[in-house]
């Protein structure tokens, strides 16, 4: 995956010139802004374009060729840092001083049910555990769970992740962990789920335990 520190320092000067219009800005402009040619911001363009990171649109004129205007696409804003990680530990800590542990627990089962409504039509429906839990763990690789299976039988399989996506949140409160639980749930009807292992209490992973009810 892209970011700041594998692009071009010209190229990341461009890119937070552009942050900082939200009109766009035209070639002419940013050779202006940049103090380069114009002939490298239109390479710098082209790269930056083809990585899906800018766009393009014609800007209307009233006299001339028409000229194109640049502006950031949403993964080229992604590429800036965020606070997401901040904002969720202060909300979740929030709900926890006005509601309690136990309503926080369940709004994060109910967020992972929420989740795995988004993806519930990506496991093949009335198939064997095998085969669902094969889809269930290409999901959470698309959600950024580095995932395998282990230990697979006719009724039960091991779904490993070797990351947390939640960590940060996780070693705050621990509720987090239902997100995970309550998704594969969700997802893998008709099955119990058991978090037996989990890497923010010390585990060398996330472990899963999935049987057929």
């Amino acid at each position: 995956m892209s970011n700041l520190q594998n692009i071009g320092s010209r190229q990341k000067t461009l890119l937070q010139t552009l942050l900082s219009s939200h009109t766009g800005m035209t070639t002419d402009e940013l050779s202006n802004t940049l103090n380069i040619t114009r002939n490298a911001v239109t390479q710098h363009l082209l790269t930056l374009e083809g990585l899906g990171f800018i766009q393009s649109s014609t800007q209307s004129s009233t006299g001339g060729r028409p000229s194109k205007l640049y502006t950031l696409t949403l993964s080229g804003k992604e590429l800036f840092p965020k606070h997401y990680d901040l904002f969720a530990t202060l909300l979740i800590q929030l709900i926890n001083e006005k509601s309690g542990s136990g309503a926080l627990s369940q709004y994060m089962k109910e967020l992972g049910e929420t989740v795995a409504l988004q993806y519930q039509p990506r496991i093949t429906q009335n198939a064997d555990l095998t085969h669902r839990t094969n889809d269930l763990v290409g999901v959470m690789q698309e959600l950024g769970y580095k995932a395998r299976i282990e230990n697979k039988t006719e009724n039960s399989a091991e779904i490993i992740a070797d990351n947390c996506v939640f960590h940060k949140l996780a070693l705050n409160s621990n509720a987090v962990c239902d997100v995970d639980t309550s998704l594969i749930t969700s997802l893998l009807k008709n099955t119990s789920v058991e978090h037996s292992e989990c890497i923010v209490r010390g585990g060398q992973c996330c472990r899963f335990l999935v049987s057929e009810k």
